[in-house]
């Protein structure tokens, strides 16, 4: 099913960032990427090399405020997404205006035109190395035979907004439910996401992408393997994000983005896909178990102010249709799965 717009001409309101800008009050000046073209709307200020850009990440960030609001009973926090190419952090001084024109999460963000830059660049790279007589021409060439034209239609484009939105995701859930006083980029805790657990921060994260993406991950529950690969509850609701270690490692490197390639990139994007199919069949089933939309608001607040899921079972599981422990909700999940196999986002009646 396509999305409709969710942004009016009224709502969006387009915008350089540039000096002679300074004094517009819909989009902040970022000094140290003046370039940048905004929009701004209700759930923020879009930073990209283009206004249509630009248009297209706010787009995406309305659709995922909507998803928020419906499955968590809080509005979105407004924030910012900055896609300023591969390598570019947000600026103490650019942060610094978002958080004062009131941008409670802030994003630098790789899309599809900062990544093909990069992936242009890493073949590049390689043809220098295995091929240094070619000249430039012949050089680009081969750049250009190695990667595909883009174009809007293209499922990679689909797969980046629905990464978008994911990733919109995290922000709103760590803004709404754990706020600090001095917004940020993905938190510096000690979990893969932010200060909550980690398969809520996922849960959170899948519950605003796109019925496509919504799809792949029901199909892959449907896979022979998929009950060899799904963790008990106890244990999902306790384990960190497969990647939590490896993000670690990455980010001690520095700012910027950082490739993991052969063996270790399968295993991680392996091990990543199943925590991200079972976060996407643990929200199905809480859906279903219930009449409000909005558990997830009520297991965030509740584990946001220290208690844990045994804890909300025994204490609100009822009222959302659920057992009081851990382990009879393991048990209601299994007996459910078995029952009802995932069925497609575009078939099956979803809340909007």
């Amino acid at each position: 099913m396509r999305h409709r717009n969710m942004l009016t001409a009224g709502l969006l309101l387009t915008c350089v960032a540039t000096a002679s800008l300074a004094q517009d009050a819909d989009c902040p000046v970022l000094a140290d990427t003046p370039t940048l073209d905004c929009v701004a709307s209700a759930q923020g200020w879009f930073y990209a090399a283009s206004p249509e850009a630009a248009t297209q990440m706010a787009e995406d960030a309305a659709l995922a405020a909507q998803s928020f609001t419906t499955y968590f009973g809080r509005s979105a926090p407004r924030g910012a997404l900055i896609a300023a190419g591969a390598g570019q952090a947000i600026s103490d001084a650019d942060r610094h205006a978002l958080t004062n024109a009131g941008a409670v999460w802030q994003l630098p963000w790789l899309d599809a035109d900062g990544r093909r830059a990069l992936q242009r660049s890493a073949v590049e790279r390689q043809l220098r190395a295995r091929m240094p007589d070619l000249d430039d021409a012949q050089r680009q060439a081969r750049i250009d035979a190695a990667l595909p034209a883009p174009t809007a239609a293209t499922p990679d484009n689909a797969v980046d907004r629905s990464s978008l939105r994911h990733e919109i995701g995290h922000m709103l859930l760590i803004r709404s439910f754990w706020p600090v006083s001095e917004p940020a980029a993905p938190t510096t805790s000690a979990h893969y996401g932010g200060p909550g657990p980690d398969w809520l921060d996922e849960l959170a994260a899948v519950l605003m992408e796109s019925d496509t993406m919504t799809d792949a991950r029901r199909e892959k529950l449907r896979a022979p393997e998929a009950s060899a690969h799904l963790k008990k509850l106890a244990t999902f609701f306790a384990m960190p994000h497969p990647m939590a270690v490896r993000m670690a490692e990455l980010t001690a490197m520095g700012p910027g983005a950082h490739v993991i390639s052969g063996p270790e990139a399968q295993r991680l994007a392996g091990d990543a896909a199943w925590f991200y199919a079972q976060a996407r069949s643990v929200a199905d089933f809480l859906l279903a178990s219930g009449d409000d939309p909005a558990v997830f608001g009520s297991i965030a607040a509740f584990l946001a102010d220290g208690g844990d899921m045994d804890g909300w079972l025994a204490a609100h599981g009822a009222q959302y249709g659920l057992p009081a422990s851990i382990a009879a909700l393991d048990a209601a999940w299994t007996q459910w799965r078995a029952a009802h196999p995932p069925s497609p986002a575009t078939g099956a009646p979803r809340v909007r």
